[in-house]
């Protein structure tokens, strides 16, 4: 939801969405939220339309134990990965940002977080897929990954 505030309307916008992102810009210094690359719109209109819906699905899917899991997430961690190793990548050029504000303390901190947890999700849905995929053609799977 906080990264989705620019998508709501005013008039429904509730009035903490836009304190915490009036202190989050304030402490984090953000560029993002006050003065952002022409592309981030585009990363946050993918996040609205494709991240939250699924989201939404996957969480129960992964309770049910879904099949359709590993494919599904390998793809959002894909994605996810490469959205915020740009977005990391262009942060750290900022000038502006305090050391702390740079750091593992700061935004390197949260998109560096965020960046392990997107990798992570991809080997871990690509060792799943390869065990699958082994089993199923009779292959030696390359990871050893026991499902």
């Amino acid at each position: 939801a906080f990264d989705l505030t620019s998508f709501y309307p005013a008039a429904i916008k509730p009035l903490w969405m836009t304190d915490i992102r009036t202190w989050y810009v304030a402490t984090y210094g953000d560029r993002y939220f006050y003065n952002a690359p022409s592309w981030f719109s585009t990363f946050t209109l993918l996040e609205l339309i494709y991240h939250l819906p699924l989201s939404i699905w996957a969480v129960p899917a992964l309770i049910r134990n879904d099949p359709r899991v590993p494919l599904a997430l390998l793809v959002f961690a894909l994605e996810t990965s490469i959205t915020t190793l740009t977005c990391l990548a262009e942060m750290l050029s900022w000038e502006e940002l305090t050391p702390v504000q740079r750091g593992v303390q700061g935004l390197g901190g949260m998109y560096g977080a965020y960046l392990a947890v997107g990798v992570f999700m991809a080997v871990d849905c690509y060792a799943r897929l390869d065990r699958i995929l082994s089993k199923q053609k009779g292959i030696a799977p390359i990871t050893k990954k026991k499902l």
